[in-house]
């Protein structure tokens, strides 16, 4: 019996760090699309008041955009194998209260 409420205690425990990994995620996903924001609009501030030009603004625009494509991809990456990684141990959790019984 007290095998049971173990495992079940990890399990609540393992869901929790799963849903705040995910909360996580989606925070980072927000600050990586306003940081983008930000950097776009003084882009734009800096070549509207010539302080760039035209050419130097394409370069950097196409950077900007080529990081916050990078960052996007990197977390959802980072995501799927945390996913994996969790039911994996589910998994493996399950298994071995098998191969106790």
């Amino acid at each position: 019996m007290a095998t049971i409420s173990k495992s079940a205690k990890r399990s609540r425990d393992t869901s929790k760090s799963s849903l705040n990994g995910s909360s996580q995620r989606r925070e980072y996903e927000a600050v990586n699309v306003e940081a983008l924001k930000g950097i776009l609009s003084y882009l734009k501030y800096l070549y509207t008041e010539d302080e760039i030009s035209d050419e130097v603004y394409k370069i950097l625009v196409s950077q900007v955009f080529s990081t916050f494509v990078e960052n996007t991809i990197s977390l959802r990456i980072e995501s799927v194998f945390e996913d994996v990684d969790f039911t994996l141990k589910k998994v493996s959790e399950a298994l071995l209260t098998d191969m106790l019984n």
